[in-house]
């Protein structure tokens, strides 16, 4: 059941989990003015060798066919994440889960392949500064799994947020793969306290190919991280900052991302953010 996804300007959609997907949900996209979403979530229950998984997923792609809904990029997910210490336990970068979760992105990239999925996000972790054989291994393994991506005429993308733009670039210079890039999201920049995501923009546009649509202020009262907030009401400066990036060429998807539990307060925050969009790409 393979699909093809022809590329037109601007798409946009959000981020979902597949959990979260039923036909209510997708209608109201459609409805909204929604054409894309970026899947997440992606576990067993549609990766697994059984016959129930394939016919769930293809059962949930007939869906999006159902109501033109195209599926353009895949964010990775992992188990045992704990997002309240997140340096430790988050994506790629620490050692003791990386083995088991190099293996899980790629089921999950050939699971991608299979309908169609050309962009692959990775919320990496958070990689360090220091160049020592910690950094070196990271960088090797992390090379083969985008040349795994290669292989599968998909684009691998990091997720902005946890280094600044000049380290990020370092980490992509040295990795070296020509199907690396990046997926910006300009809220995890203040939320964790890096660069203001305008820097991003000035230095890395050129290898932006999903833009997250998500707002944020920076910490403020002793807190650790920031806190996202509704489109446009944060410290983002969005519409000046997709008017940036729209001039300097960029025609990938645009996925809003709202960290709220699926229900009716995140519908009416998805709805506002695609007016907001609309009235600045179009």
């Amino acid at each position: 059941m393979q699909r093809s996804h022809v590329m037109k300007r601007h798409l946009i959609g959000t981020l979902i989990r597949c959990s979260a997907i039923d036909e209510r949900r997708i209608a109201f996209y459609k409805r909204i003015g929604l054409d894309s979403i970026q899947i997440a979530g992606v576990y067993e229950d549609w990766l697994s060798p059984a016959g129930s998984a394939r016919k769930a997923s293809d059962e949930m792609f007939s869906l999006f066919n159902k109501y033109d809904i195209t599926v353009p990029a895949m964010f990775l997910s992992y188990p045992n994440q704990d997002w309240v210490h997140p340096e430790t336990t988050v994506g790629l970068v620490p050692e003791k889960f990386r083995a088991e979760r190099m293996v899980i992105s790629c089921r999950q990239m050939n699971w991608a392949k299979h309908y169609g999925i050309k962009y692959i996000t990775c919320h990496v972790g958070f990689v360090p500064d220091e160049k020592n054989e910690f950094y070196d291994r990271f960088i090797a393994e992390m090379k083969q799994l985008v040349r795994f991506a290669a292989s599968n005429d998909q684009q691998f993308l990091f997720e902005t947020g946890t280094e600044t733009a000049a380290s990020l670039k370092h980490i992509l210079d040295d990795i070296g793969e020509p199907n690396l890039g990046i997926n910006f999201d300009p809220a995890n920049l203040l939320i964790y306290g890096k660069d203001d995501p305008s820097v991003l923009v000035d230095q890395l546009a050129d290898r932006i190919r999903v833009v997250h649509c998500k707002d944020a202020n920076r910490a403020v009262n002793g807190d650790v991280f920031g806190k996202e907030t509704v489109l446009g009401c944060g410290s983002a400066n969005i519409p000046v900052l997709l008017k940036k990036l729209l001039e300097a060429g960029f025609c990938g998807p645009l996925i809003i991302e709202r960290e709220l539990p699926p229900g009716p307060e995140q519908e009416k925050d998805i709805a506002e953010a695609v007016k907001l969009i609309q009235s600045i790409a179009d």
